[in-house]
């Protein structure tokens, strides 16, 4: 009988670090579960967010950090006792007072002021004087006018008069000139003396001498009508020119009180800036920055006193968006924020299981960018959510992080919208209707 002999495996190790059938099994259900996973994730909501950051702030503008500066160019004579950086002073409470740096400033003002009153003075009565004149010439000319005008109507009568006496020596001179050429005819026919036509020769020359006079006196009256208008408007004119001589003194004075009275008033507005050298606080709040802090100290006009932040209980978070995502963002929007230095998780894409966060409402968008193309927006509170962190924790300045609330998309679209760079999907679209449900491809 032949014996079979058992050969041993050629790679033993191998055999002893196989797995079990059992391992197998399991590690093909758990591969098929992640698949089945990943699959099902792609389905699940996604909240599209606009991310930006930004700080704390004053929602007034008038509520937000102040700084005054100096009315004058003085020196320093007096800081409030005790006061220092962080400090709350009240609206009203004296910080510090100055001094003018010229000695007597105020003194010298107050003599230029008065010498300016004296001035004044002596431009008003001069304007009315001028005034004064200038009615007096007005009635100089209405009254020199007047007679002149009577005048003038006095030698229009005349001329008048003289008109009315050309035609009686005319027919005058007719009848004259009849009589003569009839006692010419008869005297050479013989029935007439001589001397009856040398009598009616003499009579008619008179006739004639008369009428040429009268002619002569006619014209000189019409010479003197033309005078007498002449005289008129010459009365008129230099009338006219005394009274617009007057008036343009007047104004002449009226326009040198104007320019005395415009440095009178900027004396005043010197002499009030030097009354108000006590400088004050503006509002309720807290010293931010004191950098004058010696007595003696020199300032110029313009120079910062001190910097104020003033109390506020409306406070706001001013964010920066990137000018690709702010087309989407609308005021009402919904916004979560997250606030330095207070402890928060925000999941990106799920708020419901965000810890540490607080709601808001967007209440302002810019409409201009600042230069590098970020927009900004204003967040205040949202009444529907829990309020924000007392004022202690959150004060003006500080940083914040805020997620504009967009649209809920499915996981898979907004990965494929990632991949190929598109902006997120808005909320509403603009006129109202409902938004298509988002499309996507798996690549």
């Amino acid at each position: 009988m032949q014996t079979t002999v058992s050969h041993p495996s050629p790679l033993p190790a191998l055999k002893l670090v196989q797995s079990s059938q059992r391992i197998r099994r399991f590690a093909r259900l758990v591969f098929a579960g992640l698949v089945l996973a990943g699959l099902a994730m792609m389905f699940l909501p996604w909240q599209q967010t606009s991310r930006g950051s930004g700080r704390v702030i004053a929602f007034v503008p008038q509520e937000r950090q102040q700084s005054v500066t100096s009315p004058i160019r003085g020196i320093v004579s007096m800081v409030a006792p005790g006061l220092r950086e962080g400090h709350f002073v009240r609206q009203g409470d004296v910080i510090l007072e100055l001094k003018p740096a010229a000695a007597n400033l105020a003194d010298q003002i107050g003599f230029q002021m008065r010498d300016m009153e004296a001035k004044l003075e002596a431009i008003r009565i001069k304007i009315e004087v001028y005034g004064q004149n200038v009615r007096d010439f007005a009635e100089a000319r209405d009254f020199a006018v007047r007679s002149a005008q009577d005048m003038v109507e006095s030698a229009m009568a005349k001329l008048k008069s003289k008109q009315q006496l050309v035609a009686a020596y005319e027919a005058k001179e007719w009848q004259s000139r009849l009589n003569y050429e009839r006692q010419l005819n008869l005297a050479r026919d013989g029935a007439t003396a001589e001397k009856e036509v040398e009598k009616m020769k003499r009579d008619w020359d008179v006739a004639k001498s008369e009428l040429e006079a009268i002619q002569l006196e006619v014209d000189a009256a019409q010479f003197e009508v033309e005078a007498k208008r002449n005289e008129l408007e010459q009365k008129r004119n230099e009338m006219q020119t005394k009274v617009d001589n007057a008036r343009a003194y007047q104004q002449g004075a009226i326009s040198e009180q104007a320019a005395v009275q415009k440095e009178y008033r900027e004396l005043e507005i010197k002499l009030s800036e030097l009354q108000q050298l006590v400088i004050r606080a503006p509002r309720d709040g807290t010293i931010f920055r004191l950098p004058v802090f010696e007595r003696g100290q020199t300032v110029r006009e313009g120079d910062s006193l001190f910097t104020i932040i003033p109390e506020t209980r409306e406070l706001a978070v001013e964010l920066w968006i990137n000018g690709l995502d702010i087309p989407l963002v609308q005021v009402g929007d919904h916004v979560r924020l997250q606030f330095e230095g207070w402890p928060a998780v925000q999941i990106g894409g799920w708020p419901s299981v965000a810890i540490g966060t607080f709601g808001g409402q967007v209440v302002a968008i810019d409409d201009s960018d600042d230069g590098f193309g970020r927009f900004r927006i204003q967040v205040r509170p949202d009444p529907t959510d829990k309020p924000w962190p007392e004022e202690r924790y959150l004060r003006q300045g500080i940083r914040a992080n805020g997620w504009v609330m967009l649209r809920q998309v499915p996981l898979g679209y907004e990965l494929w919208r990632q991949l190929n760079g598109f902006p997120p999907t808005r909320a509403v679209p603009p006129d109202g209707s409902a938004p298509d449900k988002p499309k996507f491809k798996l690549i």
